[in-house]
């Protein structure tokens, strides 16, 4: 009896030792130190510690580990307290009266290896007022431009990102963040009710071995937003990261993200089984109505959409 008893005991222990360090997870991501670049699988998979919480609950009850339990009980606490916010459906009855409603839709095409013109005709049935692309390669622009110019007369355009839009566009100005050459673009666009500065971004790649140009592209796109006075604002693209990655976080203290029409985390990549957020629609000056991810052609990431109400 004793025997087990201290087994058990034991067995607490360490079940409550990885419950509060998953804790410390949720809570403070940021001081976690980013060896060997873990960080970003890290910071990129922090939803799915709820499934990390929920084992360390069971086994914690299958041993009868009080020690255990109550950590972990609290470790459930903690993941409700930071996540369940961001995965409650989006109330658009909360919306303030608008001035009028800019919808948008933005994906990477996966270049080649995608299906850029499908991707292209199924957009089209989704009929955005703002059609955002990332990743295009130069033999699907031409036919993309073809299949587009009719519903979209306006377009932008910065090497691999381009912007569709039904109202004009002027101002444009192609953005390479750092990463010395243009991998982003500005574009000021003459929506209903006023007009909307618009960055369509595609992040540089994100990898163990270095995201150093990923994370300098973040850093000064946050730093252009922040300076920029315009009151109405949409970032849309990918991102290549995830909204609790170190590099993204400050982008969220100048934009706000929506929450999923239908509630969830709006995952995006791999469009076969999303685990993580890489695609991203951020406004300033919205109210946003509906938000949510679809397949499109045969890219690997899904095409985020968001109607958006212009505030007064």
């Amino acid at each position: 009896m004793g025997r087990n008893t201290g087994r058990r005991r034991r067995v607490g222990v360490l079940i409550a030792a990885l419950a509060a360090v998953t804790i410390a997870a949720m809570l403070v991501p940021e001081r976690f130190p980013d060896l060997f670049g873990l960080a970003l699988p890290f910071e990129a998979m922090l939803p799915w510690l709820g499934a990390v919480v929920g084992l360390l609950l069971i086994a914690a009850l299958a041993r009868r580990a009080w020690l255990g339990i109550l950590v972990a009980l609290a470790a459930v606490a903690v993941w409700s307290w930071v996540f369940v916010p961001r995965v409650l459906p989006l109330d658009p009855a909360t919306a303030s009266a608008s001035t009028g409603t800019v919808s948008v839709l933005s994906q990477n095409l996966q270049g080649g290896a995608g299906d850029p013109l499908a991707s292209a005709r199924a957009a089209l049935s989704e009929q955005p007022d703002l059609l955002a692309f990332q990743e295009i390669d130069t033999e699907s622009r031409e036919e993309l431009g073809r299949a587009l110019q009719d519903a979209y007369p306006h377009t932008a355009n910065a090497s691999t990102v381009g912007l569709w839009s039904r109202y004009p566009i002027r101002d444009t100005q192609p953005l390479d963040l750092g990463l010395g050459w243009p991998r982003a673009l500005r574009a000021v666009v003459a929506t209903p009710g006023g007009d909307t500065t618009v960055y369509v971004v595609h992040a540089a790649s994100a990898r163990l071995q270095g995201h150093d140009a990923r994370d300098q592209m973040l850093a000064e796109l946050t730093e252009l937003v922040r300076a920029d006075a315009s009151p109405r604002i949409i970032a849309l693209g990918d991102f290549n990261a995830g909204p609790d990655d170190r590099a993204f976080t400050p982008l969220l203290e100048v934009l706000q993200e929506p929450r999923q029409t239908t509630g969830g985390f709006g995952f995006s990549w791999p469009a076969k089984f999303p685990v993580v957020r890489l695609d991203h629609v951020l406004v300033r000056g919205f109210d946003p109505r509906d938000v949510t991810t679809v397949p499109l052609g045969a890219s690997d990431h899904l095409a985020v959409t968001a109607e958006l109400a212009l505030t007064p």
